[in-house]
């Protein structure tokens, strides 16, 4: 059996199934644009653990397909996590005696820059928003004060808003995928994790922006467009561009308002915990990880108020 037999079996027959159609079209577009390309005709019981390393330092190195510069190392251990699936698939169906990803080394994944609004740019934009009779701009600031992802924004709707309880209910998310003939569609699916499917307490002010928006709706979704259909995810990403340019700040891209959110919500002294909950990050130690900076700043502002003795 080859690599490209095994990895459209494991694929085809075990996983597609059980996995989200997002999650399948990722996997899919990795085997057949960078694994099989380089590994398909590979015996599977030939192939060890340093034709695979080779194969991720190459493609860490030139493969992009769009213009052979280096690949992300998000795609790189990708591609490292679906050889090691398949091949432990692989040890199961006793096709093979071991699994040659064992011990083959992951690509170090550089932290990014998390980039966030000042306090204010915020207040500007908040202006520029306020200013506007556009009742959909609210969605930035529900997002600006709970650090919603944008595909949750444009996944939420009335029915998930408890205005007695003051909450919201994250339930479902809105992305964009290629259907079968190519084309781009807007696709709704279950939240991204098990920690994203969450209930975010809301802010008093934000909660009566809601219920006067609430009484205007015409249609069950919180964030809509002027037909009445749910907002695609590159017309609100305009939207959010349009303002921020008329508010006169900084060109960020739109998840900068979560980034936004948890800075603010640490500076003004809400425990890690807390914000990792409300963001849906598995845990604290990815809000600790990312934010670390904001916490060390305030810190530093904190300290300076203490009071000399001497």
């Amino acid at each position: 059996m080859t690599i490209s037999n095994l990895l459209t079996e494991w694929l085809e027959t075990y996983q597609k199934d059980h996995i989200k159609s997002r999650t399948y079209r990722r996997y899919q577009g990795l085997i057949e644009m960078h694994i099989i390309p380089s590994l398909g005709e590979y015996e599977i019981s030939e192939i060890g653990r340093k034709e695979i390393q080779e194969f991720l330092l190459q493609q860490k190195k030139d493969g992009n397909v769009k213009n052979g510069d280096k690949l992300s190392a998000t795609s790189t251990n990708m591609m490292l996590s679906i050889l090691s699936l398949a091949f432990e698939y692989a040890y199961d169906m006793e096709y093979v005696k071991d699994n040659p990803c064992i011990k083959v080394r992951r690509t170090k994944v550089e932290s990014k820059k998390v980039e966030a609004f000042t306090l204010e740019e915020q207040r500007l934009i908040e202006q520029a928003i306020v200013q506007s009779d556009d009742r959909r701009l609210h969605g930035i600031l529900l997002c600006l004060y709970t650090g919603l992802r944008i595909g949750e924004l444009l996944g939420l709707m009335w029915n998930d808003v408890d205005f007695d309880c003051g909450v919201i209910k994250i339930t479902k998310t809105v992305y964009r995928e290629k259907n079968e003939n190519g084309v781009w569609q807007l696709c709704v699916d279950t939240p991204k994790t098990k920690s994203s499917d969450r209930v975010i307490p809301l802010p008093e002010y934000i909660i009566e922006l809601l219920k006067e928006d609430y009484k205007l709706a015409q249609t069950p979704y919180v964030v809509e467009n002027k037909k009445g259909e749910r907002m695609s995810i590159r017309s609100y990403q305009y939207m959010f561009e349009k303002i921020t340019e008329r508010a006169g700040v900084r060109k960020l891209n739109f998840h900068a308002l979560r980034h936004t959110f948890a800075t603010r919500a640490v500076e003004c002294g809400i425990d890690i915990k807390t914000v990792a909950d409300i963001m849906g990050h598995q845990n604290a130690s990815i809000t600790l990880n990312r934010y670390a900076h904001c916490m060390i700043e305030h810190k530093i502002q904190m300290m300076q108020r203490l009071p000399r003795v001497l």
